[in-house]
Order: structure tokens, then C-alpha cells, then sequence
């Protein structure tokens, strides 16, 4: 009796841990779907994948980089920087720019870590690079090295642009893997050049050929010459092989190559050379400048160029004659209400006009601060339309062609008289023909776009460094002001220390975040999910559509359902099973034909394509019908007997009867529309009509697909469904199991 129990008990247990792994297996993927919404993009191409995120945390470390004070177009910048990326001013001596190399750190307190900083207020290189210039040119470097002093240029900005040829971390001429495999480069022209002399070009050379005309001697003096230029050139090759194998067994690194790298290096290299010879005799003597130019000089050249690292790290290290221990940076990061007071304060002590002034003002608050420069320019450009079409304007079509012509002439700083000089000849000539009797309202808003443009022009300058601009918590006392922007770029402004002085001092990073922060960080993905989309108009598509789908489809299933279950008339059963026989016909083959059909009734790119095909079902008329079909036939008759009509019956008796059965359809229809893609996708042209699967489609890209923010898009689009489903699931199965439906 007991092991009979023990067996049942264990077969129990056995059964719910099957059922419990079923479960955490279905939900495995709803659960990993959610952790990758929520982590950065950094860590989704990490391998293996982890279920934690960096989000979590209240403090990450941070990889700082030195990038050139001047942006480059490669480099990635925000559209606002990206606008006024022409309008940068001039080379400034006292900007230094760290970026963050890795994830955007919108939030929390930054802090910046020197272990030490060497430095001089000195505001000259002319004398460092006098010498540099006078060292280049009493050596031989290589021809790509040569080519960054071709021009004796003493400027800072030259320098800078010198360090960054040399030193920078992306493309630097002395990155570590990129030096060793120049060496290797030449190494292997050293090796071929000594495949080829002694597969065919030994036998060719004039001092190694013998005739007829030669004594016995002579040629047996060739022979052995020839025998030991051979095996000199054996030897070399067995070196060069020596000397590849030991620079394979570098790791390669992206970083500059370090100091006692470069002197390993030219140990190396000058070891190679060590082993060379110079022949004095009459025939190997010959061979003396084909091994100086093919072997010796290549090598040579690169000992030079690593000798050229040195010095140059040595004269440089010279000039620094300040020194500052464990220094730290320390500023938070612009929040909303940071750079909307920043801006409100500021714009009252600029120069511009006080209208102009009021317009920024009454535009801007915390959550479209990031925006608001474009949101003042659509603004301006809205009053400028509105101003071409009330005092210009004639005939609407004309409009465009207007305000091209104004912009035109805007932009080339030209006015009416020389107009014909900058625009092409059938603008000008639209402009002669419609210009007559409104010459002064053209030149008054011609100087009115003039000066919108040269607004516009300072004021994205003011705004990018306005918004950008931090609190400043420690800081040594040559940091004047620190620019945070884009959410990675650093920029330090020094007093008195030009920032070249500085470059080879790169900090340790890392940011610190309350709790608040935390939370932000971990909904972040959400956010610019939202933002990257136009997701409030696609949730309210999505709602109507689905809405008005799923109440039009039971309407009319019902009527159906009802006429086929309690109405007789002839050909029922067959119109029933014809009706059934369509579900066998695939949705896809309908496609064309219903596209052709709203095509000829003009319904592309509207909300009767996206819900007038879809409001019969076949499956809920069935569905509905055999829910119909239980109920007794004398409730019927004797509605009848009472004065009721058909239609009172069906919505007074049938429907209320049946509502686990028509809520299973309605929770069908109503996950299937907002579930809709490829017909949505097809008949939808704007993102004004588009709906959430749609949607979705703006985190692919020709680069992938960019998974945390489609993740995170997924989540809040599924999230109605799975609450709906919570909350109907009793009817949903009381409607399978009445109708007949169940397994």
C-alpha cells in the first residue's frame, strides 16, 4: 500500500515538474526578449550572451579616447552638430576632446582620473619642431612618414594635426599592429628579393657569368664566388625568417605601440643587420650595392622611423615642464532642466534680436530642449512660407518655386540687381515675369531671409555649446569649462595651457548614478524606442483598426451565424460548407486580388483598406454558429410565440447566451489585427496610416537590425495583447470548449 502511494506521489511530482519546465520554456524567450530590451548597444553582440545588463549597475567605467579638437565628418555626430559642422569656428588652441568609446552616458557624474599631467603654458612649438624638421632631414625615414613634414608649418594647428597623423588610436601611423606589420612588409620584399636572385637572377648578373673565353681559373674563381654569394643570401633568408617569427609573437593590440616595444624592436632589426658583410674582393665586391639597396636600406629605414618615435616622444616630453599628481575631473552630466535653465539664462545676455529672443523662449521647455534649435527653425521657416504666400503669391502652385528663388539668393549673399548671376536662367526668368509692381515686398522679405539665415547660423552655435555646457564639480585650475555633447564627446577648454601640451595624458574614466539614474538607464531602450518612431500615431492606428475590425466582424458573424443555425432556407447546409471550404484557400493568394480591388475604389493608403476586407470571418461564423447551434430551438419558438422578432432574439437571447463563444472570436480578430503586417505593410504608403508590427520595421537597417531598441519597440507593442489575453482567458476557453473546438 505505502509503495503504491509512493509510486503515485512520485509519478505526481514527475508530472508538475514536466508541466513547471513546459512553462519556464514557453516563457523563455518572452523573458530573454525582455533582458535584451533592456540592455545597451554594446552588449548585444556580445558572445556569449548574458542575462544581466551594465543598466543595472550605479557605476560603469568608461573608455575614453583622444579625438582631434576640430570634428571630423567621419566621425558621428548628432544632426544639430552635423548642421553647424560648417559653421565650427576657427582651430582653438585651448579645446581638448576625449570621446567615450563605447556606450552614451546620458546621465550621472562623470569623473575623469590623471594619474599625473605634464604640461607648459608655453604657446609655441617653434622651437620643438625646428628640431624635429632638422632631425627629419639628416636621416632617412620612410616615404609615408616623410610625406606628414613635406611643409615646414610651426602653427599649433599643424602640430595637432601632426600628433593625430602619428598618434591616433583609429588610424595613427604608429598603432601598434599597423608598425609591426610594416616591418613584416618589408621583411617579405627582403625575402622575395632573395627568392628571385637565387632562382634566376644570380645566373644573370654580369660578374657571375662565365665564356668561353675565360681562363680555367677565372671561372672557378666565379663559381665559388658565386657558390658563397648563394649562401650568404641562404643565411639572410634563414634570418628574415627568425625575425618574422619573433614579431608574430607580438600580440596585436589597437593601441599606440609603447616605448619598450620600439626599442625591442630596434634591437631586432639592428641584430639583422649585425649579421650583414661587405665583400672586398674583386667579384663579390660587385654584389655590395644590390644587398645595400634591397636589403640593408629597407631595414634601416624602419629602424629609422622607430628611432623617429622616439625622439619626437622625447622632445615633446622635454617642453612639459609642469606637473600636476592625481588629478581629477569631475562634472554631471546636462540633465533636461540643466540645459533648459542653461538656455532661458543665457539667450537674455546674447545679441540677438529681442523678438527673436521671446520666439526661443516661448518654444523651449525641458522635454524638447534637445530639439529646440529645430524646432526655431521651423518655426522662422514657417513665418517666412507664410510671408512669400500672403505678400507674393498669386497662384499657390507658384509657392515652392518663391521661396527656392529667395533661399537661393539668401545663401549666395546676393540681391534682386544681381540675381541673374546666381540663379539658373528659368528661375530668373519666372522672377522677371511675375516680379512686376511687387519689387519692394520681394527685396523686404529677401533681407527678411538674410537675416533668418544668419540668426539661425549663430544661433545653432549658441545652442550646441548652451545645452551642452556642464556642472562642474572638481576640476584643476587651468580647466576653464567642460562641453559635454552627444552624449560621448568631452571638451575640455584650458586657460593659459594650450591643449597640445596635453595629448599624451589620457584619463581613466567613469560615472557614478543614483537610483533614479539607474531606472533611467534601465528604460533608456523604451524611450528611444518611443522617439525613434512616430509610435503614438501607430498605437492609435493600431487600436482603431483593430477596434473597429473586431466589432464590424462580430456584428456580421453573428447575423450569419444566426441565419445559419436557426433560419432554414433552401441551400443552407451548401452555402455553409462553401463558406468553410474557403478557409483551405491560403491568405496570400488573396492579396493581389484585394489589392487590385481597393485600388480601383482609391482606398490605398487609407483606413478603409486597413479594415474593410478584414471585417468577415469565416472562422468566427463557424465558431459562433456552433455556439448558436446549443441552444434549444424552444427558446426560439417560443420568442416567437411572445411577438419577438428575429433581429430582437439574436441580440436579447443568442448573444448573451453565447458570450464566452463571441468573445473568443472578438479575442481572435482582435490579436489578429493588431498582429497585421504584410497587408498593412502593402496598402500603406505613409507612416501616418501605418501601424505597431509596421513600425517595428524602422530598427532594420541595411547595417541589422538594431535589437535592443526592437526588443524594447516589441514589449510595449505586445503588452495590450498579453493584458487582454489576462484578462478574457476564462471566456477564451469557455468558448473552445463549448463549441465543439477542443482536443
Amino acid at each position: 500500500m505505502n509503495y503504491t502511494k509512493f509510486i503515485k506521489t512520485l509519478w505526481t511530482l514527475i508530472v508538475y515538474l514536466l508541466l513547471a519546465g513546459g512553462a519556464i520554456v514557453m516563457l523563455l524567450p518572452f523573458a530573454w526578449m525582455i533582458m535584451t530590451s533592456l540592455k545597451t548597444s554594446s552588449e548585444i553582440n556580445l558572445w556569449p550572451p548574458t542575462w544581466t545588463t551594465k543598466n543595472f549597475q550605479n557605476e560603469w567605467d568608461l573608455n575614453l579616447k583622444l579625438t582631434p579638437s576640430k570634428p571630423s565628418p567621419r566621425t558621428g555626430l548628432s544632426l544639430a552638430e552635423f548642421r553647424t559642422l560648417s559653421t565650427q569656428e576657427s582651430y582653438n588652441p585651448y579645446k581638448l576632446v576625449y570621446e567615450i568609446d563605447g556606450d552614451f552616458v546620458r546621465r550621472g557624474r562623470v569623473q575623469l582620473s590623471f594619474d599625473e599631467i605634464d604640461y607648459t603654458e608655453q604657446a609655441s612649438v617653434e622651437y620643438m619642431m625646428s628640431d624635429i624638421y632638422d632631425y627629419i632631414s639628416n636621416i632617412e625615414l620612410r616615404e609615408d612618414l616623410s610625406s606628414l613634414f613635406v611643409i615646414e608649418d610651426y602653427s599649433l594647428e599643424t602640430f595637432e594635426s601632426i600628433y593625430f597623423a602619428l598618434f591616433s588610436q583609429e588610424d595613427g601611423y604608429f598603432k601598434q599592429t599597423t608598425t609591426i606589420r610594416r616591418i613584416q612588409q618589408s621583411i617579405s620584399k627582403v625575402q622575395n628579393f632573395i627568392d628571385i636572385t637565387l632562382q634566376r637572377n644570380i645566373n644573370i648578373l654580369p660578374y657571375f657569368r662565365t665564356n668561353p673565353n675565360m681562363t680555367e681559373s677565372q671561372i672557378e674563381s666565379i663559381t665559388r664566388s658565386k657558390e658563397i654569394f648563394s649562401n650568404y643570401l641562404e643565411t639572410i633568408k634563414s634570418k628574415t625568417n627568425d625575425l618574422n617569427s619573433k614579431l608574430s609573437s607580438y600580440p596585436a593590440e589597437l593601441r599606440i605601440i609603447s616605448e619598450n616595444e620600439v626599442e625591442e624592436l630596434i634591437n631586432l632589426l639592428a641584430d639583422f643587420l649585425s649579421e650583414f658583410q661587405t665583400f672586398e674582393d674583386d667579384i663579390l665586391s660587385n654584389t655590395n650595392t644590390l644587398i645595400q639597396r634591397n636589403i640593408y636600406e629597407p631595414i634601416m629605414k624602419e629602424i629609422n622611423t622607430l628611432t623617429f618615435f622616439m625622439y619626437f616622444n622625447e622632445k615633446y616630453g622635454e617642453e612639459q615642464n609642469i606637473t600636476f599628481e592625481d588629478v581629477n575631473i569631475i562634472f554631471d552630466v546636462p540633465t533636461g532642466e540643466t540645459k533648459y535653465q542653461n538656455i532661458i539664462d543665457r539667450i537674455q545676455e546674447t545679441e540677438f534680436p529681442e523678438s527673436f529672443k521671446k520666439i526661443v523662449i516661448s518654444l523651449a521647455n525641458e522635454k524638447n530642449i534637445d530639439n529646440l534649435n529645430q524646432e526655431v527653425v521651423s518655426y522662422l521657416e514657417n513665418d517666412f512660407v507664410n510671408d512669400v504666400s500672403n505678400s507674393l503669391i498669386e497662384d499657390p502652385r507658384n509657392l515652392s518655386i518663391y521661396t527656392n528663388i529667395i533661399r537661393t539668393l539668401s545663401q549666395n549673399q546676393a540681391s534682386f540687381d544681381q540675381a541673374q548671376a546666381v540663379l539658373s536662367d528659368s528661375d530668373y526668368r519666372f522672377l522677371i515675369e511675375n516680379i512686376q509692381g511687387k519689387e519692394e515686398e520681394f527685396a523686404r522679405i529677401l533681407e527678411k531671409r538674410k537675416e533668418y539665415d544668419k540668426i539661425l547660423k549663430d544661433f545653432d552655435r549658441f545652442f550646441l555649446d548652451t545645452i551642452s555646457k556642464v556642472n562642474i564639480v572638481t576640476a584643476p585650475p587651468f580647466v576653464d569649462m567642460i562641453l559635454y555633447k552627444n552624449n560621448s564627446n568631452v571638451e575640455l577648454y584650458t586657460v593659459n595651457v594650450p591643449s597640445i601640451w596635453l595629448f599624451d595624458d589620457v584619463p581613466s574614466g567613469k560615472v557614478e548614478y543614483s537610483f533614479n539614474q539607474v531606472l533611467g538607464n534601465i528604460f533608456q531602450n523604451y524611450v528611444d524606442a518611443w522617439n525613434g518612431a512616430p509610435f503614438s500615431r501607430y498605437y492609435v492606428n493600431t487600436v482603431f483598426v483593430s477596434l473597429i475590425t473586431t466589432v464590424l466582424e462580430i456584428i456580421f458573424a453573428s447575423m450569419a451565424a444566426f441565419a445559419f443555425s436557426k433560419l432554414n432556407f433552401w441551400g443552407k447546409n451548401f452555402i455553409f460548407i462553401t463558406f468553410l471550404a474557403t478557409m483551405m484557400i491560403p491568405g496570400e493568394v488573396l492579396l493581389v486580388p484585394n489589392y487590385i480591388t481597393i485600388s480601383k475604389f482609391s482606398w490605398i493608403d487609407s483606413y478603409y483598406a486597413l479594415i474593410v476586407p478584414w471585417v468577415i470571418s469565416v472562422f468566427a461564423i463557424f465558431l459562433i454558429r456552433q455556439q448558436f447551434m446549443t441552444v434549444p430551438n424552444e427558446l426560439w419558438d417560443a420568442a416567437k410565440i411572445d411577438g419577438s422578432s428575429s433581429w430582437r432574439f439574436l441580440w436579447t437571447v443568442m448573444v448573451p447566451l453565447s458570450r464566452p463563444a463571441i468573445l473568443t472570436g472578438a479575442l481572435l480578430k482582435f490579436v489578429g489585427s493588431w498582429n497585421a503586417f504584410l497587408w498593412v505593410l502593402i496598402v500603406t504608403k505613409s507612416p501616418e496610416m501605418r501601424t505597431l508590427s509596421v513600425g517595428l520595421q524602422n530598427f532594420r537597417t541595411d547595417a541589422g537590425e538594431i535589437y535592443n531598441l526592437l526588443m524594447a519597440a516589441s514589449t510595449f507593442t505586445m503588452i495590450p495583447i498579453v493584458i487582454l489575453f489576462i484578462f478574457l482567458q476564462r471566456y477564451f476557453i469557455e468558448g473552445i470548449a463549448r463549441t465543439g473546438l477542443k482536443g
